[in-house]
């Protein structure tokens, strides 16, 4: 019994180990996140960065190259074509 019981002991201490070497590390680094995101004066930054990179993106003439145009001319066409067949 006594045989049993470390052997169970040492199981259970590895499989500990295991966890906070693979799925407790993440979990840390979520925790981590959910902080970051939880702070008000961090929310306040992130909102002031993505307003200034609209601005600085209705600052500019073109948004795309002109590859870029023709792809997501392309995909959105695509797109249009299928909900077309759908519909009917």
């Amino acid at each position: 019994m006594k045989l049993f019981i470390y052997k169970s002991l040492i199981i259970i201490f590895f499989l500990y180990i295991l966890f906070e070497l693979t799925i407790g590390s993440r979990l840390d680094q979520l925790k981590d996140q959910i902080t970051f995101i939880n702070d008000q004066k961090k929310r306040i930054e992130i909102k002031e960065k993505i307003l200034d990179e609209m601005e600085k993106g209705t600052e500019k003439e073109n948004y795309f190259n002109d590859k870029e145009r023709e792809i997501i001319s392309n995909f959105i066409n695509k797109i249009l074509k299928e909900l077309k067949i759908n519909s009917n």
